[in-house]
């Protein structure tokens, strides 16, 4: 089964619309918990295989309380597999916010990772994400999409290695995967988000 991903495209403070926020300012733990609920709302509508990508304000600033309470949740829970085959691209994140959930996602050790994308095309991986990994994801950026074999032989890796690497990136929601039914099993190929507009 191969097909297209889909980018749902989201506003935040329009999605947010009357719980007294800022246009630039998410801040506090109680907002947060407010904001959580529309925002987990809000991606389960998201079909499998699909992307949300959630638009920030110019110079938003967003407190560690506030990300706690709604992205590093959601984090946590896409990786506990509770959005089977979602993501959530996060686009237009300031440095300073990038800081604060950076900070917030080492101070809990915890193992979790985002996309912070552009509409041109420019992302960066934003948490923890171990080396290795982080050279697969920038390979596959650059490949566009990959199969263990090939990263196997691009990388020389044994095949196991190369599955694996892959394999923890798509539990992450860093990247979405396909398959293709074929006489030997199940073949998967793995892809980059394509946002750019």
């Amino acid at each position: 089964m191969t097909k297209s991903e889909i980018i749902e495209r989201q506003d935040i403070t329009s999605l947010l619309t009357g719980l007294g926020f800022s246009d630039h300012f998410f801040l506090t733990r109680l907002k947060g918990e407010q904001a959580y609920e529309r925002l987990k709302s809000r991606l389960q509508k998201v079909a499998e295989g699909n992307a949300l990508l959630l638009n920030f304000p110019l110079e938003q600033l967003m407190d560690v309380s506030f990300l706690d309470e709604t992205l590093i949740r959601i984090g946590e829970e896409m990786a506990k597999n509770q959005f089977p085959q979602r993501t959530l691209l996060l686009q237009g994140l300031t440095p300073d916010t990038i800081v604060n959930l950076n900070a917030a996602i080492e101070f809990r050790n915890l193992k979790i990772a985002f996309l912070a994308v552009e509409s041109e095309g420019q992302w960066q991986c934003v948490g923890k994400l171990e080396l290795s990994l982080r050279e697969t994801l920038e390979l596959l950026w650059e490949q566009s999409s990959l199969t263990a074999p090939e990263l196997s032989k691009l990388k020389q890796l044994a095949i196991n290695s190369a599955n694996n690497r892959l394999k923890r990136l798509h539990d992450l929601h860093l990247i979405r995967r396909d398959y293709q039914v074929s006489n030997k099993g199940l073949k998967y190929t793995y892809y980059f988000w394509n946002w750019a507009v």
